[in-house]
């Protein structure tokens, strides 16, 4: 995975209140800098991408956050059960090596 940092994709209205995002194979990180932890979550949607494919990824991703949001009636309920999040915030801090590239 690449990693880039100080993207301005952090200026659309949808993206301003996150940290960082996963788009194909790279990292969009919204700071200079970024935490393991961070970028261990990120590794991790990146895993869930192999499994179900890039497409699959976001179509499932996509599908449960809307569900959700229609269930709970809030953004940040319906993101935080979103079974792709549950997992990465649970293996975010598990101890192991992380391999990214930083691009210019």
């Amino acid at each position: 995975m690449k990693l880039r940092y100080k993207s301005i994709l952090f200026k659309l209205p949808l993206l301003r209140r996150y940290s960082a995002i996963v788009l194909g194979r790279r990292c969009y990180v919204k700071s200079d800098q970024a935490s393991q932890q961070l970028i261990r979550h990120e590794l991790i949607h990146q895993e869930q991408m192999d499994r179900h494919g890039v497409v699959g990824f976001y179509f499932i991703y996509l599908r449960d956050y809307g569900i959700n949001l229609m269930k709970y009636r809030n953004h940040d309920e319906a993101y935080a059960r979103i079974p792709f999040e549950i997992e990465a915030y649970t293996r975010e801090t598990e101890p192991e090596d992380i391999a990214y590239k930083v691009e210019e």
